[in-house]
């Protein structure tokens, strides 16, 4: 009995640009929450005028969501076994998935309605919980990439705590954009030039936590297996380059050297042009995680 081998078959990735969309998509909502919560989860007054605007932002950012999880489904309709019970398993990261995003969208537009009628009490009750449920589930988001074991370049631990800080950087730097915009068409209660300033400062450290993560995959790729090395040459310094090097790496470094050790870092033009670059960043990340780690087994 005979057999052939083809060897130069295409196939098609199993996540695309739906998966990276959503996965920057669902960061920037988390982040931009966690920013809402200073003033009426931790009660920094100086920042309550801005936590209704960083929510109801959230919240739009999140139904933009579901169409692209949706679209990238081969039979759309079945998006609705994740909520049946006889479908639904506790072992899925994904049914885990289904919940918190749900939880997190009710328990968000609960809490801007308290902020709405300054109910501080109860906005902190339900701020607190949004924000517990925005973490889980970008942290789930991190989990499904994580536990890929056929995926070399996904299947390590930092992967979770890689997409909780980069949507923690990506939310505020939007947060801020958004900020500087409303006051370049006065729209609303203008936003000091101080707290822009200050919020940049935040994500200043956020961006050194992601560089840390960002350099310890990479000094695990350098030292690793024949196979991780391949991964880092191959991939990240191959054919993901652009995602991984010139977005990724490049331009995060980039963002905080100019918050950390230039005089832009006092001035407002200064942290926007480091939010641009984090936004940046952030997505190349999401693209180099989800098209990197899929192109040995697309493509060879």
């Amino acid at each position: 009995m005979e057999s052939k081998v083809i060897m130069n078959v295409f196939h098609h990735a199993t996540w695309g640009e739906p998966i990276a969309i959503y996965f920057f998509l669902m960061g920037v909502s988390a982040g931009a929450h966690v920013i809402s919560a200073f003033g009426w989860v931790f009660g920094i007054k100086r920042y309550k005028p801005i936590g209704l605007f960083a929510n109801i932002f959230s919240i739009i950012v999140l139904l933009i969501i579901p169409p692209f999880l949706i679209a990238d489904l081969g039979k759309p309709v079945r998006f609705f076994y994740l909520f049946l019970p006889g479908y639904w398993h506790g072992t899925s990261p994904m049914s885990w998935g289904s919940i918190f995003l749900i939880l997190y969208t009710s328990f968000m537009t609960t809490y801007a309605v308290f902020i709405y009628k300054n109910n501080e009490k109860w906005a902190r009750v339900f701020g607190l919980l949004a924000m517990t449920f925005a973490a889980s589930t970008h942290w789930y988001t991190g989990v499904v990439i994580q536990l890929n074991p056929t995926r070399g370049l996904n299947h390590t631990a930092t992967a979770p705590l890689l997409f909780l800080t980069g949507a923690f950087i990506s939310g505020t730097a939007m947060l801020i954009v958004l900020f500087w915009i409303k006051n370049l068409i006065k729209f609303g209660e203008r936003v000091g030039d101080e707290l822009i300033i200050e919020l940049g400062k935040v994500m200043m450290f956020g961006i050194a936590f992601e560089m840390l993560l960002t350099f310890n995959e990479y000094l695990q790729l350098t030292y690793g297996t024949d196979d991780e090395f391949v991964y880092l040459k191959d991939i990240l310094f191959g054919v993901m380059q652009t995602y991984y090097y010139w977005l990724n790496v490049v331009a995060l470094v980039a963002s905080f050297v100019i918050l950390a050790f230039t005089p832009l870092r006092k001035t407002v033009g200064g942290v926007i042009l480091a939010c641009f670059l984090v936004i940046a960043a952030i997505w190349g990340m999401r693209h180099w995680w989800v098209y990197g780690g899929q192109y040995l087994q697309t493509f060879f």
